[in-house]
């Protein structure tokens, strides 16, 4: 059998002792009612009541404390083979006194050597049965030599032993079938435990959820990477309807994605596939299994990557147009300050030519933006401690007229990254001058900015900017990086764009939070060195 010989022997010890316990309550129960019930009638109908009763009673307290005595070695659950045999023995010994005590070869309880004869090979099987018989005819005989006179007891002598023979050979084939019976069934379990244990490791161990619904719709299995995307136990959900997360019963489907609410209130985006769950040879079906990922990261970073490229698009096409506007535009501002400079213009002339100016100025800004956005200067990538670079950017913002009544709280550690430094510095100070205009729109003439850095679980890095402004809207949160949106009147839209622009060509992410009740949160996360260096190459080919 090799490696199932240690399982079989287990199985076989265990089997050995639950056969002893029960015997040796048998052998309890059975001597109470036989000997005690013979002794009481004895002595009640005046019978032997001294030569007979009192010997019986004296038997039934010897069998109790034996048999407490073999109960307390079970505890132990060792040496069960020679606890056997010493059952066995007992056995004979109590069947060969109680047929002394009772008339030899007269007695009513010959009958109990064949109950020895059965025990000893219900636990030892052929040589229990057959050491039980030996015993036995060698007890018996010496009991009917010895206490039955007359010629006639070598004839009883040799009936009592060929009886026990032929119980013995019986009960000898009885018990090797039950042995070999106990052998499969044994080896049936271990392959069963085995296979069982095999499944349970398959489908605890796979990344995906794997979730089986009966015919009514109800959970009856979870598998544990399952119970952590739904963000459940599997015992918690057992007998439950997956309507919640896949509809009271969901069809067979090759895949399909719903979108269900994590218990942290979070949604979380689920693929999945379903079919239907059938016996051998394809019968009918017997329920529903459902495969299903967490497809949350992945949509997410779809969403990303075609938001950078319709980003890319947008400045390729758009930064032409800039640059063919830059021109004339120069050349109307010059015209209209050579006009400007002609004394024969009355005042109301010259306030519109202020106008012109001012917003011609206005708009060269918002073109030089715009370029600086869709044609960016090539990454100096250099490794630096954010931490000091972000301490340099808020010295500088703290002179900031935008700033004057603005509290700058710091959260500052030391954490080491590879980027272009002023891209990173231009990053940070456009998220500074955001938050304090948010602060500036509820105009209570002060608030408070938290910007803080340091490093991440993944090698990398993190800052972020809190501000307690007005916070974000759902709706806005999904465009405020698209390029030209703004919610406020004198914003270009192009401040958090160019930071998502930068952030994306470092390797990293944006992501924001609103506050509660109110203001926002922007964190930018960064790439390990090792990783930064990935992107620069793939960016430089």
């Amino acid at each position: 059998m090799g490696k199932a010989e240690p399982g079989l022997k287990v199985a076989a010890d265990a089997v050995l002792h639950r056969k002893l316990v029960w015997l040796t309550l048998f052998r309890m129960v059975t001597i109470t009612v036989l000997l005690g019930g013979t002794a009481v009638v004895g002595w009640d109908a005046g019978l032997y009541a001294v030569r007979v009763a009192q010997p019986l009673y004296a038997l039934v307290v010897a069998t109790y404390v034996a048999s407490a005595a073999i109960a307390f070695a079970l505890r132990r659950r060792r040496a069960l083979v020679p606890i056997a045999f010493a059952q066995v023995a007992l056995d004979v010994a109590l069947a060969g006194v109680a047929v002394a005590l009772t008339g030899a070869a007269e007695s009513v309880f010959v009958f109990m050597y064949a109950l020895a004869i059965v025990n000893g090979g219900i636990l030892l099987f052929r040589r229990g049965a057959f050491t039980a018989a030996a015993v036995a005819a060698v007890v018996d005989a010496s009991t009917i030599l010895l206490l039955t006179p007359g010629p006639p007891r070598v004839v009883t002598v040799f009936v009592h032993v060929a009886a026990l023979a032929a119980i013995a050979t019986v009960m000898s084939y009885v018990s090797e079938q039950l042995r070999s019976a106990d052998v499969r069934l044994a080896a049936s379990e271990l392959e069963l435990e085995a296979m069982t244990a095999l499944h349970e490791a398959i489908v605890q161990s796979v990344s995906s959820g794997l979730l089986t619904l009966d015919e009514a719709g109800r959970i009856t299995f979870l598998n544990r990477a399952g119970a952590q995307i739904l963000g459940v136990s599997a015992r918690e959900v057992r007998g439950r309807s997956a309507e919640p997360w896949f509809g009271a019963h969901p069809a067979s489907v090759a895949r399909a994605e719903t979108t269900v609410t994590h218990p942290s209130g979070e949604p979380r985006r689920l693929g999945y596939s379903a079919f239907a769950l059938r016996g051998r040879g394809g019968g009918q079906p017997g329920g529903t299994a459902v495969i299903f990922q967490d497809l949350t990261e992945l949509r997410a970073m779809e969403e990303a990557v075609a938001r950078s490229e319709r980003l890319a698009d947008l400045g390729r096409v758009a930064a032409g147009l800039a640059h063919e506007l830059r021109n004339p535009l120069a050349a109307m501002a010059g015209a209209v300050e050579l006009l400007g400079a002609e004394a024969a213009l009355d005042d109301e002339q010259r306030r519109l030519l202020r106008i012109v100016l001012r917003e011609s100025s206005r708009l060269e800004r918002l073109v030089s933006e715009f370029l600086g956005f869709a044609r960016p200067r090539p990454m100096e990538r250099r490794t630096v401690d954010l931490a000091t670079l972000c301490g340099e950017a808020l010295d500088v913002f703290a002179h900031d007229p935008a700033a004057t009544a603005i509290r700058i709280e710091r959260a500052l550690r030391s954490a080491t990254v590879e980027c272009d430094p002023e891209q990173l510095r231009q990053v940070l100070w456009n998220l500074l001058v955001n938050a304090a205009q948010a602060i500036a729109e509820l105009g209570a003439g002060g608030g408070v900015i938290e910007a803080g850095c340091g490093p991440a679980q993944d090698g990398g890095a993190w800052l972020a900017v809190r501000d307690d402004g007005p916070g974000i809207s759902a709706a806005d949160a999904t465009r405020i990086f698209l390029p030209f949106f703004t919610t406020r009147r004198e914003g270009t839209g192009l401040g958090l764009s160019t930071v998502h622009r930068i952030v994306d060509a470092h390797g990293g992410r944006i992501d924001v939070e609103p506050r509660t009740p109110r203001g926002t949160t922007f964190t930018v996360h960064l790439p390990p060195p090792a990783a930064a260096s990935a992107v620069a190459l793939r960016a430089a080919r």
